[in-house]
């Protein structure tokens, strides 16, 4: 006789209602990092040619007449970090307000699904730091937070999904206003046909798949709980906008 195994659809119920509010708790762990720990690391960066002309500093290819240059020139201001030697590399050192930017299909304020974790890092201006995770994919948290927010990461190094796990913060919501606590109402009213239901003798679940080709197919699925509310949500692609934590693959 066969030994008794359990579905991918039972793990996920089981799963789900085990690792989601450990996982909520370790979203809420995290330090901001001050201007003084912020580097080119963990920063937006981008580079142009200066140059010094007379007593002004000019930037190569802004139509300056360049041909009194006097040689490379460094300089400090506005945050900013010029180096010597012609090159000029500029950092922001504030990290971006994620629980005030819109969710949506295709990202988050300045996350857009498929970059590496690396440069979501510089995005965002705070660490992401590596975790645990599963055969393909792993549940990230950014440094400093906002809590409740995980950051799903294919083990191929692509951002193709992000989680809302609970209300707090109820800034946390999709661009339409769709946030944990919504009522399926609240749903179906908002997204209209774009939305299907599908419950496996769980709480159902409403998934809004956007049709126009520009989302190439990504979805949000809303995790609805027993009182007919948003319990959680995740925006991304399709096949990774599971609640089943990657750990437990």
């Amino acid at each position: 006789m066969e030994p008794l195994t359990m579905t991918r659809s039972a793990r996920r119920k089981v799963l789900t209602l085990a690792c989601a509010p450990m996982l909520a708790v370790g979203l809420a762990v995290g330090v901001f990092p001050t201007a003084a720990a912020a580097s080119a690391a963990t920063c937006p960066t981008r580079t142009a040619e200066g140059r010094a002309i007379d007593r002004a500093a000019v930037i190569a290819g802004s139509g300056a007449d360049a041909s009194s240059t006097r040689g490379p020139v460094t300089f400090v201001g506005d945050g900013c970090r010029f180096m010597a030697g012609g090159r000029a590399e500029v950092t922001k050192s504030d990290p971006v307000d994620l629980s005030a930017q819109p969710i949506t299909v295709n990202g988050m304020g300045p996350l857009r699904m498929g970059m590496s974790r690396q440069a979501a890092e510089r995005a965002i201006g705070a660490r992401i730091p590596d975790g645990p995770g599963g055969p393909e994919c792993r549940d990230l948290a950014v440094e400093g937070g906002p809590q409740n927010l995980s950051l799903r990461f294919s083990n191929d190094d692509r951002l193709v999904a992000i989680s809302v796990l609970s209300s707090t913060p109820d800034s946390l919501a999709t661009a339409s206003g769709v946030r944990v606590g919504s009522t399926r109402e609240d749903v179906l009213a908002t997204y209209g046909d774009e939305v299907t239901s599908r419950q496996d003798g769980g709480p159902e679940e409403l998934v809004f798949a956007p049709r126009p080709a520009k989302f190439h197919g990504r979805v949000i699925t809303f995790f609805m709980n027993d009182e007919g509310t948003v319990g959680s949500f995740m925006a991304g692609e399709r096949y990774f906008t599971d609640p089943l934590p990657c750990g437990s693959d």
